[in-house]
């Protein structure tokens, strides 16, 4: 089993309302366990065109409203993938690698909103 990256995830409200409904729908009491879960799933879609890559996912202001939420532990290889997407991605840019990470987790929050079929964990 590879490493594990521990960091603090910011996040919006709005995103912190997807994963409460998101537990709720799949019996999970951990805010951290179900990101995870969406996170790996909508990696191994392959289709971060889909998921990164709308328009929706441009800065229209308020992108910096996010705030440290919990603390979070993900697999390095998951890690280093969400780092190559922001990295192949015009995302804006953030101080830290935590944000950068972040904000690509913001990416797959939104898509599970807007399209809550396309990921199954």
């Amino acid at each position: 089993m590879g490493r594990i990256m521990k960091f603090s995830l910011f996040l919006k409200e709005t995103h912190m309302e997807v994963i409460d409904r998101l537990k709720k729908k799949h019996s999970i009491d951990s805010n951290e366990e179900i990101v995870r879960k969406y996170v790996s799933s909508a990696l191994q879609l392959q289709s971060d065109d889909l998921i990164f890559g709308s328009s929706r996912e441009q800065c229209g202001g308020g992108c910096f409203s996010s705030e440290p939420q919990f603390e979070i532990d993900i697999a390095e290889d998951d890690f280093n993938k969400l780092k190559n997407v922001y990295q192949n991605y015009e995302f804006e840019e953030y101080d830290t690698e935590e944000e950068e990470i972040s904000k690509t987790i913001r990416c797959i929050i939104n898509f599970v909103d807007y399209e809550p079929e396309a990921i199954s964990i």
